[in-house]
Parts: structure tokens; C-alpha cells; sequence
């Protein structure tokens, strides 16, 4: 091997592989080892295709093969530093929490005429006791609800009787929703005598249609 043809193989193979380093894409990377760097990569490269490309050439093309087995060794090197890294795999989205189905409201329920108490009375009729068993149903249901039961009177008497009655109207409906498995501490009862009436005083069907008890939600 000749003096002049050395030196061509070893420059050769460090100005391509020095070439290939600072080409677009081949910027050192602080993620990966020395032994991975472009740099290091490309100059091995050369230097490794050069030398099989002498090694393997005649005297005649030996400094032609020289340089032509440097520029593939400056690819090997390219190879060699390809990041074989796995793409990384995207995590799935999580699905969206199933909305809670909403409560239904507990709608006021007013005992109707039919329902209703009798005059100066706090008892409870037979079809109030029907109504008030579906409004402890619901009740047992939804245990968060707590509810206000209201009494009221007519007209007839003095307003201070009448504010006892429908305290006694109020009281008689709580006791009934309590013995049928209502917790006391939801309910809270309470008397507003004369003083909120729904329909006129001065008829038989006015009065019976005051004298009330409505129950709502607190």
C-alpha cells in the first residue's frame, strides 16, 4: 500500500464522514450514548468503507475505490445511527363518566277538599290517609328530601283558635307520614291559622277548600 494512497483513504473518510455529520438531521443528541451520536457514527462509517474498499481494489483503483467505499461508509454510518427508538403509542382517552340520572323533584301535594278536614277538626279522613300513603312512599324514596307541612284554616272563629287548629292540622299530618316509616327529623310542621286562604270565606265551598294542609319540599 502506497504512502499517498493512506493518507487519501484516511482523509477521505474523515472530511465525508465529518460531511455527513453536519449534514441536516445529524445534530448530537443529549438522549442517546457517545457510540450513537452522528458524529461518531459517520466517521466510523467512512473509515470502516474505506478501508474494506481498499483492502479489496486492485493497485490500479485503489485510491478510486478508496474514496468510493469512504462515501458508502459514510452511509453505514448514517445506518448505524438511525434511531430504532419504538414510535411511542398513544394512551387511549378515557371515556366520559356516565352522567347521574337526575332525581326527580318531590312536587308540593296539597289534601283537596275531598281529603280535607272536617269543620273544627285536626283528624284525619280516611282519603287523606290514602293521599298521605303515597306522599310517604315518595318520601321512602328520597331519603335527602325534607319537607314542610303547612296548616290552615276557614275563617269561622277567632284567629287565635284558628292558629291552634291548623298547628293541630299540621301536627296530626306529621305524625301519620312518622308511623309510616318517615323520619320525624325531615318534617318540619308548622300552624299558619286563617291567615293564607285559597278560596273565598264567604261560601260553604270556599271554607271547606281553607281548611288545608299542604306539604312541600324544605
Amino acid at each position: 500500500m502506497k504512502t499517498s494512497t493512506t493518507g487519501l483513504l484516511l482523509g477521505s473518510a474523515l472530511v465525508i464522514g465529518l460531511a455527513g455529520c453536519a449534514s441536516p438531521g445529524t445534530t448530537p443528541s443529549s438522549d442517546r450514548p457517545w457510540h450513537q451520536q452522528p458524529v461518531t457514527c459517520a466517521i466510523a462509517g467512512s473509515l470502516i468503507g474505506g478501508s474494506i474498499a481498499y483492502a479489496t481494489s486492485g493497485s490500479s483503483d485503489e485510491e478510486e475505490g478508496a474514496a468510493t467505499g469512504a462515501v458508502a461508509g459514510a452511509a453505514i454510518g448514517a445506518l448505524l445511527c438511525a434511531d430504532r427508538t419504538p414510535a411511542p403509542v398513544a394512551e387511549p382517552e378515557p371515556m366520559p363518566a356516565p352522567e347521574p340520572e337526575p332525581v326527580p323533584e318531590f312536587e308540593p301535594v296539597t289534601l283537596s277538599s275531598e281529603v280535607n278536614f272536617a269543620f273544627d277538626s285536626a283528624e284525619l279522613q280516611p282519603q287523606a290517609e290514602m293521599t298521605l300513603d303515597e306522599v310517604a312512599r315518595r318520601l321512602r324514596e328520597h331519603t335527602d328530601v325534607r319537607i314542610r307541612i303547612e296548616g290552615h284554616t276557614d275563617s269561622m272563629g277567632s284567629a287565635q283558635y284558628n292558629q291552634g287548629l291548623s298547628e293541630r292540622r299540621a301536627n296530626s299530618v306529621r305524625d301519620y307520614l312518622a308511623s309510616q316509616g318517615v323520619d320525624a327529623n325531615r318534617m318540619m310542621a308548622v300552624g299558619y291559622g286563617e291567615q293564607r286562604p285559597v278560596a273565598s270565606n264567604e261560601t260553604d265551598e270556599g271554607r271547606a277548600l281553607n281548611r288545608r294542609v299542604e306539604i312541600d319540599r324544605q
